[in-house]
């Protein structure tokens, strides 16, 4: 039968009008991954920082029109050492079809940010999330940390450690957790509401943020943590090999960005050869907390009468509130059969951990891959911030 043509051009447009609504439907389809790079580095850091930044850049962005987006949140000084306020902005970064390097600024944010606080940090996370919609969000943070202990306490709170010894001079790392501006620094108890989108993965190239109250408090936001136990070196992360690890891949390879890590430091000399590193599956920490939990209510008096000198630190200044879990426990009397049901539950969330010789001048030893606080008698200050930690409230470990 031959077709008339009216009904072949009838059927021409219904073809191209599907066609259409198939190009809008995937004009509006979510992004399938988008890794945001926080970098609150108003800091002495800005100079590494920004090239980190460079340095991801460089090494594997998706091309335009990529179904993975890379942004860049940045906040810097107008140069380093000049503190200033400056702008601070997000950008998004990818290849041309050319392949070369492009930095389109989204927006420009009001130089009264401070972005080392919960409310510009969510600020920025919602502006992502609407503008961005997908289906997988990753965060990477870099800037300075002290794991979970609260914004603006003072060191001079606390001189248990002091000797009056001058302090060592040490290579510069991304301690002290704050920018230089007031009002920095955010409290671990508001980071999760800070974060208004369930994350795949967040990478902390902060100083200290491998403990586990800190894992605790975000264990219902991202699934999978990238962090360590001690503090960081300035230079950071491998930026250079990171990007197709997160970008342009199944499934984020953290493990493999860890090891990375650990691999680059380990072939360093001298102090520079101090690195801590640990991945952790947040959703597997319940068990480890039932576990420490009925340890410590179990060895109760023995906890309070532990060695702390014996136990492994992950400090080596004053920052004396950061002890490996397992070790803190071990000395505490925990038994084999404790030790047995521990080590499964460590195994079970800890899916890398890896750590150089010595940390500076501290050996490192005793190594589960989480750090916990060991509770200083008479800290009343520290003690009851403490008990208000999600950690606390589960185990115990203060009453």
């Amino acid at each position: 039968m031959i077709k008339s043509p009216v009904r072949i051009l009838c059927a021409l447009i219904c073809a191209a009008l599907l066609l259409s609504c198939s190009k809008q439907e995937a004009d509006h389809l979510p992004n399938r991954r988008v890794v945001l790079f926080y970098a609150a580095a108003f800091n002495n850091l800005s100079a590494s920082i920004n090239t980190n930044i460079d340095d991801f850049c460089a090494s594997g962005l998706p091309y335009v029109g990529n179904s993975d987006v890379f942004l860049v949140y940045a906040h810097m000084p107008e140069r380093y050492g000049k503190y200033t306020p400056t702008h601070p902005v997000l950008f998004r970064a990818y290849r041309g079809p050319d392949g070369a390097v492009r930095r389109d600024t989204l927006i420009v944010y009001p130089d009264s940010d401070v972005s080392s606080s919960a409310d510009v940090l969510r600020k920025v996370l919602t502006d992502v999330r609407d503008n961005f919609p997908a289906s997988s969000y990753g965060l990477l943070f870099s800037s300075h940390a002290k794991g979970w202990v609260p914004p603006g306490y003072a060191e001079k709170n606390n001189t248990i450690w002091s000797t009056g010894a001058p302090r060592k001079e040490y290579p510069l790392t991304r301690e002290l957790g704050t920018e230089n501006v007031e009002g920095s620094g955010i409290d671990i108890k508001d980071l999760p509401g800070a974060i208004p989108m369930h994350l795949d993965f967040f990478i902390m190239d902060a100083c200290l943020m491998g403990c586990v109250e800190v894992a605790y408090e975000l264990k219902d936001k991202c699934d999978f943590l990238l962090f360590s136990p001690t503090e960081i070196l300035s230079a950071g992360f491998p930026y250079t090999t990171m990007p197709p690890k997160l970008l342009n891949t199944p499934e984020p390879d953290l493990v493999g960005i860890a090891r990375d890590f650990y691999e680059m430091y380990e072939a360093q000399s001298g102090m520079f050869r101090s690195a801590t590193v640990t991945v952790v599956d947040c959703r597997k920490l319940d068990a480890l907390a039932s576990c420490f939990r009925d340890i410590v209510s179990e060895h109760r008096d023995d906890l309070d009468e532990a060695p702390r000198s014996q136990v492994q630190a992950y400090f080596y200044n004053e920052y004396h509130w950061f002890f490996d879990l397992r070790d803190l426990l071990y000395e505490a009397g925990a038994t084999d059969a404790e030790l047995q049901r521990l080590d499964k539950a460590l195994s079970d969330c800890i899916t890398y951990k890896a750590a150089t010789e010595k940390f500076f001048d501290l050996k490192l030893e005793s190594v589960c891959g989480l750090s916990v606080y060991f509770p200083i008698p008479g800290n009343t200050v520290l003690n009851n911030y403490y008990k208000t930690l999600s950690w606390n409230q589960t185990t115990g470990l203060i009453r």
